[in-house]
């Protein structure tokens, strides 16, 4: 009882602390505005939706509880010219105190937002609560009234070509192919009869028409030659619209402003100049010393650095097609393709129109100049695994032209070292890697079967790679000598949907050295199968798809992630029609060495839901499953799954859960692997002040084998079982976030533990800082 009334007065005088700290730079006769409340009398409009123009918001509370980017402000002393003062105020946020001006103006920001959306009767009103001490509470109640709607909707425009363009039809799609396909803005009237009148969407509906005329040819045509006509004297509470199309205004030669028709332009031809220097107006670059005719009407100018792009190159990035019609689309995907190509630095797409034989006409200059060849960098970073801490080093070298076509040639040499604990006699030990790989990415699609026309319609690359990599530890040295061959592309019209073929990947892992004291240790399966020479030869595919839009950072968004991925397959068929001779373990070697075979496939789901401009909502959810058969009995190590860490059940440390209920007696690095996962994830996201972001989260998830193996016990995937090996937990994270990356720590609790035994598996009940405990640091989120 005593220990109750502690608490309860410790509460209200942290409450009355927090209370004075919260006015402290409140000035005498003004009020702290405390809370803002929004009601609206019409269950068809959302007060969230009004919130956006409210042009005075109280200060923000953390998961809406507690004011501390404003207790931060508030820690500074009176003195605001000392530094740490600076700093506090800075990255704070000072009390928001009353201002009727701001509630007026936000009156009538709501007001016309209520006409915008077709409620032309709306009234707001605004009162201020300063019942509490140096307190204010504003509430703003909208009574809608009844809305104004469409009636009917009809378009007017003489011109017939420029009428059936408005009204193409969109194309038949399933809601599958809708969902990771967006449809584009040309299709689809944003007006229909029976929707509000609202005045956002006439003007989206004036830009889709711009843009959808813009495509088709019309390159002079603009949303301000839109306009539209209502009449709303014949019906109560409804309009009939009627949307119009102004004809082309232009200076005459007497200087008089005329009209004519709009008329449809042709791109005459395309220019591209390599050497432009904006810095250089003497001499800007434009003015060519060679020039090469490709393909027709494209013209290559070349400057002072002479032909340091391939003609057949810059014809292969550009889609402005020559002698057909002006389409602003081609324009935005030539001035992406020449944007996205490494050897060049600035990219400007210029037009200059006129009028030949009554034909208007639209001449485009591809405007580029060149990036530095050559690129050096050194990166330093530090490592923490499972509590582990090392540090890594790299030095990269880049050519970013290397055969004059954009290709882009990189090189890294990287060291790593790891000090490690409990992995020798000593109880320490240390883990070295020194690694080297080198790789080319070909700025199109090296594809012997596939036609011109098809390649240029992907945004593709093809990459050849080379890794070697030497791993040192206590226990044994491995050393991996990777190759690859991959295809990376987006379609055109689905830039969202990213596509990786890998047709060729190459991996021999040699282990000079292995500690005969750990091999013994070892369960049979896992020595064949992991702790000896092998080939991993296969192939595999990866889908993404991510409508996330750096700079649109306030929307909903989604991704999904699918992966394939087979090996051994072609080999273990050629030894079969070989008859090839198996070894003592009864395997079909190549070379002498013995090779894997698996498949395996991964898929991923994340979904990002934005509350306000301060809190959001993430979830994900994913899964996986590798299956080995034919020439091996056991997934290779690099291939299988572990949990626990910085991205998933974040209450336990890398690789220390599952593989299902498997005690923890029986653990180690080398059986807390599985060849199947789940996962999933539920994070609330606040932003606390400056950059700093506070989040809370539940994970879910566990690993298991895909057969029972004597080593890993309660390991295999059982579905009597399963759902009762499911690992919760808990936790809180602090991120940094910096928009280029984002610092992230996470603590983490365990709840549910399936490992432990009894009623400790409830480790929700039994919280504390040893078994149930793990902290990660990482860059990047999550999911």
């Amino acid at each position: 009882m005593k220990k109750t009334i502690l608490y309860i007065l410790f509460a209200g005088y942290a409450a009355c602390i927090a209370s004075c700290t919260a006015t402290k730079y409140v000035g005498e006769n003004e009020y702290l505005l405390d809370r803002v409340k929004i009601t609206v009398d019409n269950a068809q409009v959302k007060p969230g939706d009004l919130k956006p123009y409210l042009r005075q918001a109280p200060n923000y509370r953390v998961f809406g509880i507690v004011k501390w980017p404003l207790y931060v402000y508030n820690w500074s002393g009176q003195d605001g010219t000392g530094w740490l003062n600076r700093q506090l105020r800075r990255i704070g946020e000072p009390p928001a105190v009353m201002d009727t001006l701001l509630t007026a103006r936000s009156r009538r920001e709501f007001e016309q937002y209520m006409i915008n959306k077709g409620y032309l009767h709306a009234e707001v009103s605004a009162s201020v609560d300063t019942s509490r001490r140096r307190k204010a509470t504003v509430r703003y109640h909208v009574a809608t009234g009844s809305p104004h709607r469409i009636h009917s909707y009809r378009t007017d425009v003489d011109d017939a070509r420029i009428d059936s363009i408005i009204h193409l039809a969109q194309p038949r799609r399933t809601w599958l192919r809708s969902l990771f396909r967006p449809v584009s803005d040309e299709y689809a009237s944003l007006i229909h009869a029976g929707d509000l009148f609202d005045r956002d969407e006439l003007n989206r509906e004036r830009q889709r028409i711009a843009t959808v005329l813009q495509n088709n040819g019309y390159y002079a045509f603009g949303p301000n030659y839109i306009h539209y006509a209502v009449d709303s004297t014949n019906h109560t509470g409804l309009v009939d619209l009627e949307l119009r199309i102004s004809p082309y205004r232009y200076a005459a030669e007497d200087g008089t402003i005329a009209e004519r028709p709009h008329r449809t332009y042709y791109v005459d031809r395309v220019n591209v100049v390599t050497d432009y220097d904006p810095l250089n107006t003497e001499d800007s670059g434009a003015t060519p010393t060679d020039s090469v005719a490709s393909d027709k009407n494209m013209h290559v100018y070349y400057g002072k650095n002479g032909r340091s792009l391939r003609a057949g190159v810059l014809q292969y990035k550009n889609h402005i097609a020559t002698g057909k019609l002006y389409s602003e689309a081609d324009v935005k995907r030539t001035y992406s393709d020449f944007s996205a190509m490494r050897a060049l630095r600035y990219v400007n797409i210029r037009h200059e129109e006129f009028e030949e034989n009554d034909t208007m006409k639209v001449r485009s200059t591809i405007i580029t100049t060149p990036a530095k060849v050559h690129g050096f960098g050194v990166e330093v970073e530090g490592t923490n695994s499972a509590g582990d801490l090392g540090f890594a080093s790299s030095l990269n070298y880049q050519h970013r032209n290397l055969f004059k076509g954009s290709e882009l040639f990189a090189a890294k040499v990287r060291g790593a070292y790891e000090a490690l604990s409990g992995q020798n006699d000593a109880g320490i030990g240390s883990y070295w890697e020194f690694a080297g790989e080198a790789s080319v990415l070909f700025p199109t699609l090296l594809m012997p079967f596939a036609d011109s026309e098809f390649r240029k319609r992907q945004n593709a690359t093809t990459r050849f790679e080379i890794v070697y990599n030497q791993q040192r530890r206590p226990e044994y040295r491995r050393a991996i000598l990777s190759g690859g061959w991959s295809y990376i592309w987006q379609n055109q019209t689905n830039l969202l949907a990213r596509h990786t073929l890998k047709m060729l990947d190459i991996n021999y892992i040699y282990l000079p050295h292995i500690d005969q004291a750990f091999k013994d240790s070892l369960p049979l399966l896992t020595t064949l199968y992991n702790y000896n020479d092998q080939f991993v030869v296969g192939a595999g595919y990866v889908y993404t798809f991510s409508n996330y839009d750096p700079l649109r950072r306030g929307r909903n968004t989604y991704s999904l992630r699918m992966a394939f991925e087979s090996a051994g397959n072609i080999l273990y068929g050629a030894s079969r029609l070989f008859r090839a001779a198996k070894n003592s373990t009864g395997r079909y070697e190549l070379f002498g060495i013995n090779y894997s075979q698996f498949v395996k496939g991964d898929i991923d789901f994340a979904r990002h839901l934005v509350i306000d401009e301060r809190n959001s909502v993430a979830f994900h959810i994913g899964g996986g499953i590798g299956y080995p058969y034919g020439n091996a009995k056991e997934l290779p190590f690099e291939r299988r799954y572990f949990a626990g860490g910085a991205n998933n059940n974040r209450g336990w440390s890398i690789r220390s859960l599952g593989p299902g209920s498997m005690s923890t007696r029986n653990m180690t690095f080398v059986n807390q692997v599985g060849d199947i996962r789940m996962d999933a994830s539920l994070e609330y996201r606040s932003r606390l002040f400056w950059k700093v972001e506070l989040a809370t989260y539940v994970d879910a998830g566990n690993i298991w084998t895909i057969r029972p193996y004597d080593y890993q016990p309660r390991g295999n995937f059982d579905i009597s079982r399963f759902y009762r090996e499911i690992a919760l937990s808990y936790g809180l994270g602090l991120r940094l976030d910096f928009d280029y990356f984002l610092l992230r720590l996470d603590t983490g609790m365990k709840a549910y533990n399936p490992q432990a035994e009894g009623r400790r598996r409830i480790a929700v009940l039994h919280p504390n800082f040893g078994d149930n405990f793990a902290w990660h640091f990482a860059v990047g989120y999550p999911f």
